[in-house]
């Protein structure tokens, strides 16, 4: 079934790839970028998901809005113009976070406000995601932004009942309680476990399938 599921991926990689930020290119995972709200913010569910949702909004229209910004602007006018756009964008969703969840704005401190300036939205625009056309562009932004919710929301989700406990502040009953996992080296911990499921993930998926016994590949 492994080897099916290999030749799968590796048949129809081309249009897989278009996902790819969703797992093995993930944003935080594969590349290690936008880890500090992961790790120093995300210790309860509340907080993961405002993180992750405020980042989608604000990082999904913030490129989308970028893909409209003349070329034959320069670089760094541009990259500024990106950064304003997505500040601008940051007002309503902050708000909206607060409606949803009351005080958690206060909660995820300086590390909301630190999404504007994001990798994605910095770097990524250019060198990636306006290299495509819009609707592919589009798509490929949507899985990144996908990709980092579903990670910083797992991270919060553990950390939150194994440290404290509790899910969105309800008491779980759980044996053993760490809570180190409050703390920002377990996030670090988490999230280097994760990390390296992925890349086991992704050689499974680029490497030679296993030798079968008597030395025949599969």
């Amino acid at each position: 079934m492994d080897v099916v599921f290999r030749r799968f991926y590796q048949k129809n990689k081309k249009q897989i790839d278009q996902f790819d930020g969703l797992l093995v290119n993930n944003t935080v995972l594969e590349r290690g970028l936008v880890i500090a709200p992961v790790i120093a913010a995300a210790n309860t569910l509340q907080n993961g998901l405002v993180l992750g949702m405020s980042f989608m909004l604000i990082t999904f229209f913030a490129v989308v809005v970028a893909s409209f910004v003349p070329k034959a602007l320069p670089y760094a006018i541009r990259v500024i113009l990106y950064v304003i756009v997505a500040g601008l964008l940051f007002i309503p969703v902050s708000y909206l976070m607060d409606l949803m969840f009351p005080g958690s704005v206060f909660k995820v401190g300086i590390f909301l406000p630190l999404l504007i300036t994001n990798s994605l939205i910095v770097t990524k625009t250019e060198t990636r995601f306006l290299k495509k056309k819009r609707l592919s562009m589009m798509l490929d932004v949507f899985s990144h932004v996908l990709g980092f919710f579903v990670v910083i929301v797992l991270v919060a989700a553990l950390r939150e009942l194994l440290g404290n406990g509790t899910l969105m502040e309800h008491e779980i009953n759980i044996p053993l309680k760490i809570y180190g996992f409050m703390l920002p080296f377990g996030g670090f911990i988490l999230l280097g476990f994760l990390a390296a499921g992925v890349q086991r993930f992704r050689l499974y998926l680029h490497g030679e399938p296993k030798a079968r016994k008597g030395g025949v590949r599969s």
